[in-house]
């Protein structure tokens, strides 16, 4: 187990934490929650937001006298809202949210790894957390995670292995992307967690392809129907000439007049692409 004291800084500089921490390994600042959100986030707060949340039928996960797991609670507080949209664009993230945790006992969410960059702010009660690098997580596992693939993102800690923090109210932790974490409060605590998503290549990449294709209308041709009546010797030659028409499609769309048009699209509507 690593010391804490190996990933401890005692302030956040932006231009510090992207040189060396961004996606590189975890970051701790004691008491520097409140001036990384530029507020505080009450029982009230939540309690509200709560509230909100049932009324909109929002993604709320209880266990009864142990958890309450707000998901995207800022869309459920206009502030927080606000302050989401301005991390999203500081990050060029696409949509950045809040989630929020409130134990009512010595609780937690279980381990797992998020295809996100996340920002724990502490800010009420202690919760110990334990983090694990992405080396000991299967490539085939994270590739299914940022292809948002179901059933992926619980995993067990290695043993032995990782980082300890004991966080307080007014902390910060940053997790980064894929790695292993697990949260235990001690008692009742509250905290607030800033989620930016990665963006997968698929998602840079097969959106635009698609528009691109229709833009040049490629691939508008209509294939033959398989329908019950061709004899056996018809089917296999319209099944062959569906497999050329595909391959002759892929062909086409990884040339040099396809692939620009995708890239200028790319250009034009990735965040982050122009300050």
């Amino acid at each position: 187990m690593n010391s804490v004291s190996e990933f401890e800084e005692s302030t956040y500089e932006p231009e510090m934490f992207f040189a060396e921490y961004w996606r590189r390994k975890p970051l701790f600042v004691r008491g520097g929650a409140e001036g990384f959100l530029g507020r505080r986030w009450t029982d009230e707060d939540f309690d509200n937001a709560y509230r909100v949340a049932e009324a909109k039928g929002a993604s709320i996960k209880e266990r009864a006298g142990e958890v309450t797991f707000i998901e995207n609670v800022s869309a459920c507080d206009p502030d927080l809202t606000r302050r989401a949209v301005e991390f999203s664009r500081r990050f060029a993230s696409p949509r950045a949210w809040f989630d929020s945790v409130r134990t009512y006992s010595s609780s937690g969410i279980g381990a797992h790894f998020d295809h996100s960059d996340n920002f724990v702010l502490q800010q009420g009660g202690v919760k110990e957390w334990t983090l694990a690098s992405p080396t000991n997580i299967e490539q085939q596992v994270i590739a299914r995670r940022m292809l948002n693939l179901p059933d992926v993102g619980g995993h067990e800690l290695p043993d032995g292995e990782g980082v300890r923090f004991v966080v307080e109210p007014g902390d910060l932790l940053y997790i980064p992307l894929f790695w292993l974490h697990h949260g235990i409060s001690e008692a009742a605590s509250l905290s607030l967690s800033l989620v930016c998503p990665a963006v997968s290549l698929y998602s840079a990449v097969v959106p635009f392809l698609s528009h691109a294709i229709k833009e040049r209308e490629i691939g508008h041709e209509p294939i033959t129907a398989l329908h019950e009546y061709l004899s056996p010797e018809e089917r296999s030659a319209a099944v062959a000439q569906i497999r050329q028409a595909t391959a002759d499609l892929l062909n086409r769309i990884s040339d040099d007049d396809v692939v620009g048009l995708v890239q200028s699209l790319q250009l034009k509507r990735l965040p982050g692409v122009r300050v």
